[in-house]
Formats: structure tokens, sequence, C-alpha cells
């Protein structure tokens, strides 16, 4: 059983070099890791353009298609019965390859779920963390996950409709792989990966807002297409209409929200204050989302 790692980048020149640098050190032998990169324009298609491995794929969309037509593209080129996606800024253990395969040599229907430790820095790498995710009851989560080829081919891979946005789109076909026999596996031991969040800079919270209304967006499409039920756990209008209310965020975060909150990261209510404000942008996804498909 051979294994492809994909892994779909855009403009993380220097996080996704580590990124390969783990993954091309594993203690399996049969794999091959696929890089897809989304229109980089920082010099990634340089680095990684010189790399001479066996194992290892380089291939570039010469424009941001977004990450459902990428992976999509990941999964077409890939040679192996199974495949593993890894995010370009996740870390992976040595034996994260092997302990993948190892779950699906188990059974033929898995997605094997692997968890993320969150790390500030690299050098964080394989540390201890209390902060971990993955958890994912209704789909799956593309930053540590693996599902045999077959499957995807035969469900039809990512939904490119959501297109260059974010959120949603692997959760919906989590659903759609689940929906023809698949179960998850959780690998609360195994398939060890550390997630480089990096540092409250300006542009990383500019981005985490974006990704936030995006998220509003895709959530409003994606509740339209599974119904009520699936909008009532996922959308949550209500709740995230009521947070925004209560903190009155339509009065102030626009104006000035994210330069106020910039300037005090080292705040003790930071954290708060980024929870509310993320919240004001995912209201506003939906609205928008909202009105868009009415």
């Amino acid at each position: 059983m051979k294994a492809s790692v994909i892994v779909v980048s855009h403009n993380r020149q220097f996080l996704v070099s580590h990124c390969i640098e783990r993954l091309l050190n594993q203690t399996e032998d049969d794999y091959e890791v696929l890089v897809i990169d989304d229109g980089s324009v920082d010099g990634t298609k340089d680095m990684l353009e010189i790399i001479e491995d066996t194992r290892f794929k380089y291939i570039r969309h010469e424009k941001k298609l977004g990450q459902p037509i990428a992976r999509n593209r990941g999964i077409s080129e890939a040679s192996g019965d199974v495949i593993i996606f890894v995010d370009s800024d996740v870390l992976v253990d040595r034996k994260f390859v092997e302990d993948h395969l190892a779950i699906h040599k188990k059974s033929d229907k898995l997605i094997a779920q692997g968890l993320v430790r969150h790390i500030k820095k690299v050098e964080d790498y394989g540390t201890p963390t209390l902060l971990i995710d993955g958890l994912c009851l209704a789909g799956l989560i593309t930053q540590n996950v693996s599902v045999r080829k077959k499957w995807f081919v035969e469900i039809g891979g990512f939904d490119e409709s959501f297109g260059d946005t974010m959120g949603y789109m692997d959760v919906e076909i989590g659903r759609r792989l689940k929906g023809i026999g698949l179960r998850t596996v959780y690998a609360w031991r195994s398939c060890k990966a550390w997630h480089v969040d990096g540092y409250e800079t300006d542009v990383r919270l500019r981005s985490v807002f974006s990704k936030a209304y995006q998220r509003g967006k895709n959530a409003v499409k994606f509740s339209k297409d599974y119904g009520k039920k699936v909008s009532f756990r996922h959308l949550k209008k209500n709740y995230v209409y009521l947070i925004t209310s209560i903190f009155g965020t339509d009065q102030w975060v626009e104006a000035k929200g994210i330069d106020y909150l910039i300037s005090h990261r080292d705040s003790f209510y930071f954290p708060f204050l980024k929870w509310i404000m993320k919240y004001h942008y995912r209201a506003k996804g939906i609205r928008e989302a909202m009105e868009e498909h009415s």
C-alpha cells in the first residue's frame, strides 16, 4: 500500500519548506509528496523547483484557483492508494506516514483523522502542548487526514463551487464520504503533527478575520445544500447575531477594531476582544450570503 501526501500552499515559502523537510524524513519507504503551489508569488516556486528527490513532485498553478481545485489536482496526480492531506503550516512526526497507512491496513472504508498540536514557531516542534484540535464529528479536517484515493474519486472530489474561499469545504466532503459508508477513526496517539500558528501580527490578524468572514458565507452555502438540521448545527446564525448584538460590534469593529486590537496585543483582554471580532466578521459573511441567496 502506497501513500500520497498532498500539500496545498499559497505564499508560505518559509513554512512549507519546513513542512516538506519533515515529510521527506519519514520511517515509511513507499510514499510520495506532492505540493500544489496555488499561485504563490513569494519565492515558493524557485525554492521547490530545485528539490531533487524521487519521492517529491511539484505542481504549480500560475494563478490562485482555490483549495478545492488545488486538492482535486493533487488527487488526480497522486499515484498512491491512500491520500494524506497536510496543511503547509503543519510539521509532522517521523512516523506520520507509517501511522496513517497502519490505520488503513485495518479497514478499507476509513477516514483517518489526525490531531494537531498548536505551537507559535517552528523551533517549538515536538514540544508538549495543551492546545490540540482536529476533532470534527460532522466531516473531516484537511490539516491532517487520510482517505483511500478510490473513495475521493467515487464521490467526485472536493466541491469546486466553493472557489477561492475558506471554510466548510472539508466538512462538506467529509459528509459525502460518510454518506457512502466511511467511518472516522481519530488518531489520538499516532499521526502526530504540530500546527505553526505564528505570532499575532497585523497581517495574521487581518487574515484571521478575512477567514471568519469567508466561513460565515460558506456556512450559508453549506446549510442551503444540506437542509435545516445541518443549518442549525453549523450556521448558528442566531447565536452569532446575539454575540455581535450584545457587544454592539457594528458600532466599532469596522471603524477602529482591528487597529485597536493590534495596538493591544499584549493586554490581558486581547483573546476576548479577538474572539468577539471574529464573530463580527462571521456575522457579516452570513448576512451578505443570505442576501445573495434570497
